[in-house]
């Protein structure tokens, strides 16, 4: 599961991870848990992993788990591709992610920083990157409620429903709105 921070990565996971009784990995948690981390980056307030740390880790724990492991990450992209069945990238339309975001009390740098990769697409980006078109599927979140989002990731991974990219936040022009 992947997305920009925001998206509802996690209450999503959490669900999903219910309903196939499977194994919830947040990485930015395990590496906090594990101290895989580099630095704090001050500006942004947030902190620089350790990739290949974190990658051993998220390998030994993926090579002994049976069942579904949902990775809960805006960086899933460091998933090996081999225990990848699907990336889900849960896409927000900029105008609400900027909403949700400043209810936060995020700061107008990181708010706008994340918005515009919200725009840009780059979690899709970073995960085709990585991995083959068809194991990488955008789910448009706006306006649905987490059952409903759960719903449709299931009906993907049971092949009743196709997995696709393709959302462009671009096309709308809402970058002049919320500037």
């Amino acid at each position: 599961m992947s997305g920009t921070p925001g998206t509802g990565k996690s209450r999503i996971a959490l669900e999903l991870v219910k309903k196939l009784n499977g194994l919830y990995l947040n990485l930015s948690e395990v590496a906090l848990r594990n101290n895989f981390i580099l630095e704090k980056d001050l500006k942004r307030d947030s902190y620089v992993i350790d990739e290949d740390r974190l990658k051993a880790y998220l390998i030994e724990v993926l090579k002994s788990s049976s069942g579904y492991v949902v990775i809960d990450s805006h960086y899933g992209e460091i998933v090996p591709d081999e225990y990848v069945e699907r990336i889900f990238v849960l896409r927000l339309n900029p105008r609400e992610l900027y909403l949700r975001l400043k209810q936060r009390g995020w700061d107008e740098l990181k708010v706008k920083e994340n918005v515009e990769a919200e725009l840009l697409g780059v979690c899709t980006y970073n995960a085709l990157e990585e991995h083959p078109q068809s194991k990488v599927c955008e789910v448009d979140v706006t306006g649905k409620g987490v059952d409903e989002v759960v719903h449709e990731l299931i009906d993907v991974l049971e092949g009743r429903r196709p997995c696709y990219v393709g959302i462009d936040w671009l096309s709308e022009d809402i970058l002049a709105e919320i500037q």
